[in-house]
């Protein structure tokens, strides 16, 4: 849940600019959706199962689709929760502009103050409409809950463009066989 501070009276001045997040991680300049899947893949273990589109794949095998889980899964039973997406519309549900904006810079508004507060941001993705998508990590010890939105790399069904990733968590550039998943 994101709270009314970090939405009231948007400013300029709180905007975590795309073009800032791309300045911190140069190689997302270039537009690359298998290496952003791949970067998504790496917030779960490489054999955890993982809903993409319609499908469960391993991790270590998921390809894009539109849409995708931040949850693990066993069957159709959710097992736990790896990254909660918060689109566009969770963003800027209940915002206010102090200043003019775009829908785009009131995301960018709203994940900076965000990002001020020290929530932990693992992904933010173009949406393919002119929006901002975050994936946060679940607050620790939170009871596993539905997580949905655009999978990185994915190609948004109505306009055609592509879900890219513009920020992403130094621990998903971390290879699978050097990551210490015991804990």
């Amino acid at each position: 849940m994101i709270g009314k501070s970090h939405k009231l009276a948007l400013c300029h001045g709180d905007r975590w600019r795309v073009e800032d997040m791309l300045q911190e991680q140069p190689d997302l300049l270039r537009k690359d959706p298998e290496r952003d899947m791949d970067l998504w893949c790496h917030l779960f273990a490489p054999d955890d199962l993982l809903r993409v589109g319609n499908a469960c794949r391993v991790a270590c095998e998921a390809a894009a689709a539109e849409w995708c889980s931040g949850n693990t899964w066993n069957d159709d039973v959710i097992v736990g929760t790896a990254a909660v997406c918060w689109p566009a519309l969770a963003l800027l549900r209940g915002a206010t502009c102090k200043e003019p904006m775009s829908r785009g810079q009131a995301c960018e508004a709203v994940l900076g103050r965000l990002r001020a507060a020290r929530v932990e941001i693992v992904m933010v993705i173009e949406d393919g409409d002119a929006g901002l998508e975050c994936w946060v990590d679940p607050v620790a010890g939170s009871f596993p809950m539905h997580s949905r939105g655009r999978c990185p790399g994915g190609i948004n069904s109505r306009t055609g463009l592509l879900h890219r990733v513009v920020w992403a968590h130094p621990v998903t550039r971390i290879a699978w066989e050097d990551d210490d998943w015991s804990v």
